[in-house]
């Protein structure tokens, strides 16, 4: 449960207790302590519970240092388009899915320790169901959607293409990739497709 926010807080707080969060996900696994977190952090446990509310709190903030990577990976998708689009589109959409399969997956690799801790605690998924909309994976959809409607308003994706389809389609292939290297290393290459193919294949489908 989350503690009463008091007084004010110290200089560099914050930012140590999240580079902590991330070397302990990193390094120990799944479980997310408060504890292990302030001693790596040399802070008070309190001061978790001040600066993010609670556990969840403190995840939903680490990922966010890395948003600003997720929201140039969708842009991608949706910026408007130059001399090698009209020259050769098809050629320019597999681009541009290539680079953006290629920055979610870089995104979640990032941020799959985090996913597992959530998965693996109880608290943590009950946190998560609770607040609903406010935070969770869909809204990684909705981003990368809203990337299909622009390229589409472009008149460069077909208008009957779903982009919620097409979105879960992208970002679903984009983690899998992510959450083999995670769990397999460098072996996973031997069983996966290139991300070129991947996305020669899902450009050849949209068109």
């Amino acid at each position: 449960m989350a503690q009463a926010r008091s007084g004010r807080p110290s200089t560099g707080v914050r930012e140590a207790l999240l580079k902590a969060t991330e070397e302990a996900l990193g390094e120990a696994g799944l479980a997310l302590s408060t504890k292990e977190i302030s001693r790596r952090a040399g802070v008070a446990e309190s001061s978790i519970f001040y600066h993010f509310g609670d556990r969840l709190g403190l995840l939903q903030a680490v990922i966010g240092l890395h948003l600003p990577a997720f929201a140039d990976a969708a842009a991608v998708l949706g910026a408007p388009e130059g001399a090698a689009a009209e020259a050769d589109p098809g050629a320019e959409l597999e681009a541009d899915l290539a680079a953006l399969l290629a920055r979610l997956e870089r995104f979640y690799r990032r941020i799959m320790p985090i996913l597992g801790a959530v998965q693996s605690d109880a608290q943590l998924r009950g946190l998560l169901a609770k607040r609903g909309g406010e935070v969770g994976p869909h809204l990684a959809l909705g981003a990368v959607a809203d990337a299909v409607r622009a390229r589409q308003a472009t008149g460069r994706l077909p208008a009957a293409l779903d982009p919620s389809a097409a979105a879960l389609l992208l970002v679903g292939a984009a983690h899998q990739r992510a959450l083999h290297a995670h769990l397999l290393g460098e072996a996973a290459a031997r069983f996966l497709p290139p991300v070129a193919t991947v996305a020669c294949t899902f450009a050849r489908a949209f068109r």
